[in-house]
């Protein structure tokens, strides 16, 4: 459980900080909800209900600099993969974004970014879908390496994308 003031990982949004916690009549009943404001987007007040497992699943503490120079070592050894059916491949992908797993969330860019590559070669383009799950991917992780990491998010961006790019 977290407290007020707490600044989390909220894998639909991003990094948000717990502003409040309070109790709100929904339903019959009083529930507690936290509440929630991107720190990307001040102005946004987000109500989260503490009861629900489906919205509290993506939830998550910050992980440590240690942690991500760790994360960070990893991406060359990563191993790219692809499902070629687009229905199943969409909800592995939106699995992985909402677990908060940041090596499967960067082994999961990268298999985008193999296949792209792969497509570009052909002259044919990202599903749609695809494309997406990459942005909402990258978004999260670039946020959350670049808060805990107190560095801009342009470096965290390029030091992700070298790292991939890296030959085994």
């Amino acid at each position: 459980m977290f407290s007020v003031g707490d600044v989390v990982l909220y894998t639909t949004y991003g990094i948000c900080r717990i502003t409040d916690q309070i109790k709100r009549f929904f339903n019959g009943a009083y529930n507690d909800y936290y509440v929630l404001v991107p720190l990307s987007e001040a102005k946004t007040q987000l109500t989260i209900p503490i009861s629900n497992p489906n919205t509290v699943e993506r939830l998550h503490e910050l992980i440590s600099s240690d942690e991500i120079r760790d994360i960070t070592n990893q991406i060359p050894y990563l191993e790219a993969y692809w499902i070629d059916n687009d229905n199943e491949r969409k909800k592995e992908f939106s699995s992985i974004i909402r677990s908060g797993n940041r090596v499967n969330t960067l082994r999961m860019i990268k298999s985008i970014r193999f296949h792209q590559l792969s497509l570009k070669n052909k002259n044919r383009r990202l599903h749609a879908c695809d494309e997406q799950a990459m942005k909402e991917a990258t978004k999260l992780i670039v946020e959350e390496f670049s808060y805990v990491l107190n560095i801009d998010k342009d470096f965290v961006k390029n030091k992700i994308s070298d790292e991939m790019s890296k030959e085994l």
